[in-house]
C-alpha cells in the first residue's frame, strides 16, 4: 500500500465521530456533548479541501440522521452550506490563529444548526432547545484538540 493514497484514515476518522455519537452519556449530560463528526469533516475540509468536500458532507449528514432518528437529510443541508463557506474560505482560515479558528468554527457550527433549526420548522418538527447552544460552545473548545489529533494521524500517515 502506499502511504500517500491513505484516503481510509479521512473516512476512518469521520466513522469514529460518527461513533462518538453513540456514546452512551447521563441524560443530563447530553446537551454538553460536542459534534466530534462535524469537527471532523471541517478539519479534513481545511486541510484538504481536494479530498473532501460537499459530498463527504452530504453523506455524514445522512449517517448522523440515521443515527439520531431524525428525518433523512435534516442534517444534510446544513453541513452542505457549512462546507461551501468554509471551502471558499479555506486558505484564510488556515492563517488564523487557534483562537480565531475555533471562533469561526463556531460560526460554521450555528450555521449548521441554524439550517436544521429552519428545515424542522418548516417540516412542523419541534425546534432543537436553546440549550443546544451549550454543545456548540463545548464543540468550539473541542476544535483545537481535535484538530491537532487529525493533524498528527495526517501526518503519521502521510495523507495527502
Amino acid at each position: 500500500m502506499e502511504r500517500a493514497s491513505a484516503s481510509w484514515v479521512i473516512y476512518l476518522s469521520l466513522v469514529c465521530g460518527l461513533l462518538f455519537m453513540l456514546l452512551p452519556f447521563p441524560l443530563e449530560w447530553r446537551i454538553f456533548r460536542p459534534d466530534i463528526a462535524t469537527l471532523t469533516l471541517f478539519y479534513w475540509v481545511l486541510a484538504l479541501p481536494q479530498r473532501v468536500g460537499v459530498t463527504t458532507a452530504f453523506f455524514l449528514g445522512l449517517g448522523q440522521d440515521l443515527i439520531e432518528g431524525s428525518p433523512v437529510g435534516l442534517s444534510s443541508l446544513g453541513l452542505m452550506i457549512s462546507v461551501l463557506v468554509l471551502l471558499s474560505n479555506y486558505q484564510r482560515i488556515r492563517q488564523f490563529d487557534g483562537v480565531q479558528q475555533s471562533l469561526m468554527i463556531l460560526v460554521l457550527l450555528m450555521l449548521t444548526s441554524g439550517a436544521e433549526q429552519w428545515l424542522r420548522n418548516g417540516m412542523g418538527m419541534p425546534g432543537l432547545p436553546w440549550l443546544g447552544l451549550v454543545g456548540l460552545s463545548c464543540s468550539t473548545v473541542c476544535w483545537l484538540a481535535v484538530r491537532e489529533i487529525l493533524r498528527s494521524l495526517r501526518r503519521y500517515y502521510e495523507v495527502t
